[in-house]
């Protein structure tokens, strides 16, 4: 009946953290939040990692560490 794996139900949550850390506007708490999750992802589900929901979140950490090293810098 559900055909959603785990990891593309954490990849989904991920999603939804970095929103709201990017709406908050703490630069430092989302480039440690992003740090984490891309540690989480990159050790626990490196063999998902290219596929789906999982390859998402992977993306969307390494972008908002991106962005939050902009503020954190200038």
């Amino acid at each position: 009946m559900d055909n959603q794996s785990l990891s593309d139900k954490l990849a989904a949550v991920a999603v939804a953290v970095l929103l709201i850390l990017t709406a908050w506007g703490n630069a430092v708490v989302m480039l440690v939040v992003a740090a984490l999750g891309l540690a989480v992802m990159v050790f626990f589900l490196r063999k998902n990692v290219a596929r789906g929901g999982t390859l998402a979140a992977t993306v969307g950490f390494v972008l908002a560490i991106g962005l939050a090293l902009i503020p954190l810098l200038c």
